[in-house]
């Protein structure tokens, strides 16, 4: 029998709390990096792996990050949203799919989760194998705040022998990335049984960690590309320089740019108007003014605020 092809989920919530005041008024999923809003990178991850179904998950006062997904989906990616009425963790937020979860292995995403390379390869690994669940890794180099896997065998994929949330004594420096491929019938036992944690909440990183205890069989497999942070204000500035991929500056077509010096590493957002600006590591959000101003390592706000990165 064909197997159906798996379905995308990615999840778009948290208050992004360490990306204020950028983050003030809009979703996490609408940061911009690169001009781009972050539900993009994501999107474009699920769709070169060949995912063709995606649905985002949005909270019950976000209206505007379905529209902003679908205007941003490449042809031939469907996409749909659906609403997690709770902030009740992410396997709870899985779970507020329904019944399109019925029969289909899962690719979860966390919205700013940014990697660099083929994610083809992992998903095809996870379809071919009789893994429960797969976990994508990176190197780190921070074990102890990270989830944290060891594999048994080949270092770079294999069967997990060993899951642990934040270890005190990690025993390897493979680090999740954010995205947890799950089979149809754990994705069936989370919707029918959830597993609440002490604090109220549905993970999905604890509830494969339970599932893991009890022997049901998950695998991994190391990426071998970038896995960038888009998770504080200096972390976005650090993957806006990476991607930038030299180019000292990203100018929006409509911005006004005047008597000014930018770069390394400046971005400008739509509308903004920069005049006898010198800027070095940062961005200028949508909309933002500024005059006779000399700053590095900067979020430059809409009114025009500048804010340490």
């Amino acid at each position: 029998m064909n197997q159906q092809p798996p379905l995308g989920v990615i999840l778009t919530g948290g208050r992004a709390t360490r990306l204020r005041p950028l983050s003030e008024g809009m979703p996490k999923s609408l940061i911009p990096l690169l001009n781009r809003p972050l539900i993009a990178y994501a999107i474009d991850l699920l769709a070169a792996a060949g995912l063709r179904e995606i649905v985002v998950v949005v909270g019950p006062t976000d209206d505007r990050t379905g529209p902003a997904a679908k205007a941003v989906a490449p042809s031939g990616v469907e996409i749909s949203v659906a609403v997690q009425h709770e902030p009740k963790g992410s396997g709870d937020a899985l779970t507020s799919v329904g019944d399109r979860l019925a029969g289909r292995h899962v690719v979860v995403l966390a919205v700013d989760t940014i990697l660099r390379g083929e994610l083809r390869p992992h998903i095809d690994a996870f379809m071919k194998s009789s893994m429960e669940a797969w976990f994508v890794l990176h190197e780190t180099d921070r074990p102890r705040d990270m989830g944290i896997v060891v594999l048994e065998g080949d270092p770079a994929a294999g069967r997990v022998v060993h899951l642990e949330e934040k270890p005190a004594e990690p025993r390897s420096n493979l680090a999740l990335v954010g995205i947890w491929m799950v089979a149809p019938n754990v994705v069936e036992e989370m919707r029918r049984n959830p597993m609440v944690s002490p604090r109220g909440e549905v993970e999905l990183s604890g509830t494969l960690s339970v599932l893991h205890e009890q022997g049901r069989p998950m695998g991994g497999s190391v990426f071998s590309g970038d896995w960038l942070d888009a998770g504080t204000l200096g972390a976005l500035i650090s993957t806006q320089g990476a991607l930038l991929d030299g180019r000292a500056s990203l100018v929006a077509a409509d911005a006004t740019v005047e008597d000014s010096q930018l770069g390394p590493n400046v971005v400008v957002g739509a509308r903004a108007v920069l005049r006898r600006v010198t800027l070095n590591d940062a961005l200028v959000a949508e909309g933002a003014h500024l005059e006779g101003v000399q700053a590095s390592h900067v979020v430059v706000m809409g009114d025009g605020q500048v804010v340490s990165a």
